[in-house]
Order: C-alpha cells, then sequence, then structure tokens
C-alpha cells in the first residue's frame, strides 16, 4: 500500500511539474520571462511582446534526452520583415542526457572570430569544472560593416545547457564604443540573474536609446 501511495505521489507532482512549464509553440506571444522553459529553467525576453520564427525541437523532455533552439522576433514582425532589421532572440536548451549538451560542453562559443576578432567586444569565461561553465561575450558591428545587430551572447553549462542570444538592431539603441562594455554587463547580469530563479529587469535598456 506505502508502494503504490509513494507511486501515485510521484507521478501526481511530475504532473503538477509538467503543468506549470513552458514550451513553445508557433501560436503564442510571450512577454517578460520564459517560466520553467521545457521545466528546466525561467530564461529572459528583451522588452515586448515576442512570438516565434524558428522552433526545432526533438526528443523526450521528461527523460532528459531532448534539444530545443528557438528564434524569436518581435509580435509585430510581418512575412515580409527581414529579421537583420528588428531585435531578436535566440535559445538553445539542453536536455542532461542528450548528446547535443555533451557537445556543447566540448567548446566555447565565445572563441569563435566572430567575437574575437571583432574591435569593440567583451568576452568572459567561468570555468567551473569538466563541463560545467558559464561563458559571455558581446560583439558590436563596425561602423563600415554591412552588419546591422549588436550581440550578446550567454551560455551556462552544468547539468543542462541553457545559450540566450540577444540581438539589438543598431538603429534602435544609441550603442556606442564608450558605453557598449556597461550595456553587456548589464544585459548579462539580468540573464544571469533570470536563469538563476531571481527574475530579471530589463528597464535599463531605455537609457540606450
Amino acid at each position: 500500500m506505502k508502494k503504490l501511495i509513494t507511486i501515485i505521489s510521484i507521478a501526481y507532482f511530475a504532473l503538477v511539474s509538467s503543468t506549470f512549464s513552458t514550451e513553445f509553440n508557433e501560436n503564442s506571444v510571450y512577454t517578460g520571462i520564459v517560466e520553467k522553459a521545457y521545466n528546466q529553467v525561467d530564461i529572459p525576453l528583451l522588452p515586448g511582446n515576442w512570438k516565434i520564427l524558428d522552433l526545432e525541437k526533438s526528443g523526450s523532455v521528461p527523460s532528459g534526452n531532448f534539444y530545443v533552439y528557438a528564434t524569436l522576433v518581435p509580435e509585430s514582425f510581418g512575412p515580409n520583415d527581414n529579421n537583420f532589421y528588428v531585435d531578436t532572440i535566440n535559445y538553445a536548451v539542453l536536455g542532461s542526457n542528450s548528446e547535443e549538451t555533451d557537445y556543447r560542453k566540448s567548446f566555447y562559443g565565445c572563441d569563435s572570430s566572430f567575437y574575437t576578432a571583432a574591435s569593440i567586444n567583451t568576452t568572459d569565461i567561468n570555468y567551473r569544472g569538466l563541463g560545467n561553465f558559464e561563458e559571455s561575450c558581446s560583439a558590436l558591428p563596425e561602423l563600415d560593416q554591412v552588419a546591422t545587430l549588436a550581440q550578446f551572447y550567454l551560455t551556462d553549462c552544468d547539468e543542462i545547457c541553457v545559450e540566450v542570444n540577444f540581438s539589438l538592431y543598431m538603429d534602435n539603441y544609441n550603442i556606442t564604443e564608450d558605453n557598449f562594455t556597461v550595456l553587456s554587463s548589464n544585459i548579462f547580469d539580468a540573464i544571469r540573474s533570470t536563469i538563476s530563479g531571481n527574475g530579471s529587469d530589463f528597464a535599463f535598456l531605455s537609457s540606450f536609446q
């Protein structure tokens, strides 16, 4: 009887846990924080309303053998719009038993030449042990480049891996060489606070517009 009660209790708590998780779909609009994304972690959104532009998911979330890659654009984004000319958000949530997670733990994205070659950039890698690290990096496009987006990228890997990448359309902001480091630090602090479960506030972005 005790064994039966235990099994029922486990099933109940698993159901309650999954009920309060969020899974992306193309028909929803998101704002603020994506709470318990795939029953794993809170992930932040930039101010405004956001919708899915591209979504790739594979595997079973309860088993931990899954991965999710998502690109979000503003809700106002239309079929003829180009996502190089709006703010965009990219996420990856990689489950604890996924081969994608093992692979992601084998390299640092911030070592990419996209970031290291940028004349205005920030990079910080916090190694916490084998397969356990946080990395953050940002890059400001050159004034004579075609690139229109300032990039802010943070990955946290432990049991799972979570990637958050914010791309800010330069015409919407007053981002300069002088304030880029401060902006990067503020963005990464807000992302870090969210994925650690402490919420986030991107009100500071208004001072860069």
